[in-house]
């Protein structure tokens, strides 16, 4: 029987043009026609990879090319609406919400900074949720899970659909949902919190996924992957280099730089974390019970360079509204780059990524075809 392989891609913001270069990368490495991933999950932006990934009728040399060509034609308007208006607007709600907030029973409803109609509009335009249901009832896909955070209970909700063979989980602050997917559930797992305004599912409001995912590798294992090549966004850094930054010299941080720190914390040690306990899992199933449990192989991808260090100078090709926002919260070319690699959906900033993503999946072909023939 051939095993079910399932990609698991995090989420990042405009990072996510990483993962882009690696599917593509992988088509080539493989060369597999069609869909060489039955199980596919995404949080934040890496959900936006995944359904298009998981809907496409292509071969998945189109469907790679077509996504490359998206986020390398990017702008910050294809994603916010930077009208003057708008962000004028969206200053005064913030202004007078948080000024006179406390004078109102309800008090302050303003819970972002920026307007997504334009995302919206994209991803209608771009993803056929309809496919997406007609791949999975022909089984070319298996399985598709996004996650979200409710705002409500705090807890992580993955959305999915696949296989009737599939069973709905729950662990302790987290549980699954099986719905048809639509494009309101892949906007809520999107929706970076502050910046992305939260998304109705139902009757309640939800959150990018990452915010409360820890286990990102679950819901891929719960959908019924038996190999899993997971795709992050994360550089790591070498000790020393912390123990330096962490001890060396630096003016009071911004608002920006903090809010950069905020969202690493939240978009990029989860994978990693869960990647480390899953190859510990595996090393103790095959000590202890090798023939009860199964090990579930796990191929790691990741940056060689840090991609928030990538967004130095910037700041010249963007929009001017949107670096007027950024610069009133203290980004700069040298400060603040990391929670301006989340926002700089712009070619200039994705194409390098896509250009990353794809140099380093093949600096590790050796070992994934040995992976593919596990």
């Amino acid at each position: 029987m051939n095993k079910k392989i399932g990609l698991v891609m995090t989420g990042g913001g405009a990072r996510a043009a990483y993962q882009v270069g690696v599917v593509r990368a992988l088509y080539e490495i493989l060369g597999k026609k069609d869909q060489f991933a039955q199980v596919i999950t995404g949080n934040s932006a890496g959900a936006i990879n995944a359904t298009y990934l998981a809907a496409s009728n292509e071969s998945w040399d189109k469907t790679t090319n077509n996504l490359i060509k998206i986020w390398e034609n990017l702008k910050p308007n294809n994603i916010f609406d930077l009208r003057t208006k708008t962000i004028s607007q969206l200053g005064m709600k913030w202004l007078s919400g948080t000024l006179l907030g406390g004078m109102t029973s309800s008090g302050s409803t303003v819970n972002y900074l920026l307007d997504t109609h334009p995302l919206k509009n994209l991803l209608q335009k771009e993803i056929d949720f309809d496919q997406l249901n007609k791949n999975i009832t022909d089984k070319k896909i298996y399985g598709v899970g996004l996650s979200t955070t409710n705002y409500n209970s705090g807890s992580s909700v993955i959305f999915y659909q696949g296989s009737n063979q599939i069973q709905d989980w729950a662990r302790s602050d987290r549980f699954s949902c099986r719905e048809d997917l639509n494009l309101n559930h892949l906007m809520a797992s999107t929706a970076i919190p502050f910046f992305f305004p939260p998304v109705k599912v139902r009757e309640s409001y939800f959150g990018d996924g990452c915010i409360r995912q820890t286990t990102p590798l679950s819901p891929a294992i719960h959908l019924g992957a038996d190999k899993i090549i997971g795709i992050g966004i994360r550089y790591p850094h070498q000790q020393n280099r912390m123990m330096d930054m962490a001890f060396s010299p630096i003016s009071n941080p911004p608002i920006g730089q903090i809010a950069g720190v905020m969202l690493n914390a939240i978009f990029l040690d989860s994978l990693e974390a869960d990647v480390e306990r899953l190859h510990h899992i595996n090393a103790l199933m095959q000590e202890k019970s090798p023939d009860k449990f199964k090990a579930i192989p796990i191929l790691m991808i990741r940056p060689s360079r840090d991609l928030g260090k990538m967004t130095e100078k910037l700041n010249n090709d963007l929009p001017l509204s949107l670096r007027y926002l950024l610069k009133g919260i203290g980004v700069s070319d040298t400060k603040g780059l990391d929670l301006l690699s989340y926002l700089a959906f712009d070619g200039s900033y994705t194409k390098p990524l896509i250009e990353l993503g794809y140099e380093d999946t093949f600096k590790m072909e050796k070992d994934i075809l040995e992976f593919n023939d596990v």
